[in-house]
């Protein structure tokens, strides 16, 4: 492979390659992988190699946000990607499940970081079931006041105004006769969104704060950061700052 600045042996396609496929495994850090961390040292301090693995990961449909020392080489797959997580590809979730789910995802960053200047800050955020679910249950009424405007039109956010009402129907918690959280209640849900973002590797239990709390990683707040765009994480993280104000 070559380009009009650099020739690429087969050797250092497949070691862009190896890190590109590295990436695509969020759990994997590099400060226990040798081949991992030499591969991304030489991302950050080779040009032509940095070149050649972006190319390998536009290929794929994904864009390289950050090439972190100890959480690896962060990936953001592009709106479509056959890469991209989609509620609705979701095999066990209906219509109004997949509305409550997609809510507490959102919620989940609005709650961690509201502000831009949170977004750039590298500080590890906790968050537990009950406080997202504390969050959208007080924001409940304001939710409804924000699908309105002030000539009493509805704005227009249908898949927030959906999702709002449907979790407010919900219970908080309901207890199977084995003591687990019932599939029906919001907490249950809250808990499925944060158990992904485990399983990707954007957060972590957190089971020395008590049981249903969690602990968010850097890449969690670097994706949010590049998704921070969307209508209902403004909407929520402006709820969210009222929020605290009132708190102050």
């Amino acid at each position: 492979m070559t380009t009009a600045a650099n020739v690429y042996s087969p050797a250092d396609l497949a070691d862009a390659s190896a890190l590109v496929c590295f990436g695509c495994q969020p759990r994997l850090r590099p400060l226990s992988l040798p081949r991992y961390r030499a591969l991304l040292q030489r991302y950050r301090m080779d040009g032509p190699f940095r070149d050649a693995a972006d190319a390998v990961a536009d290929g794929l449909d994904l864009d390289v946000i950050e090439a972190h020392q100890s959480e690896g080489l962060i990936l953001h797959p592009r709106e479509g990607s056959w890469l991209s997580y989609r509620l609705k590809d979701h095999p066990k979730l209906g219509v109004k499940d997949r509305l409550v789910l997609g809510l507490a995802h959102v919620a989940i960053a609005a709650r961690a970081y509201p502000t831009p200047a949170d977004l750039e800050e590298q500080s590890v955020r906790r968050i537990s079931l009950a406080e997202v679910d504390d969050f959208l249950r007080r924001l409940t009424d304001r939710l409804r006041e924000a699908s309105k405007d002030a000539d009493g039109l509805t704005v227009a956010h249908p898949e927030l105004q959906a999702a709002w009402r449907v979790y407010a129907k919900l219970p908080a918690s309901r207890p199977t006769p084995t003591g687990r959280l019932s599939e029906s209640s919001t907490r249950r849900v809250i808990k499925e969104a944060l158990d992904w973002l485990v399983e990707q590797g954007m957060a972590q239990r957190a089971d020395d704060l008590g049981a249903g709390h969690y602990r968010l990683a850097h890449r969690f707040r670097v994706q949010v950061r590049e998704a921070a765009a969307s209508a209902a994480f403004t909407v929520l993280c402006d709820l969210r700052r009222a929020h605290l104000v009132e708190e102050d």
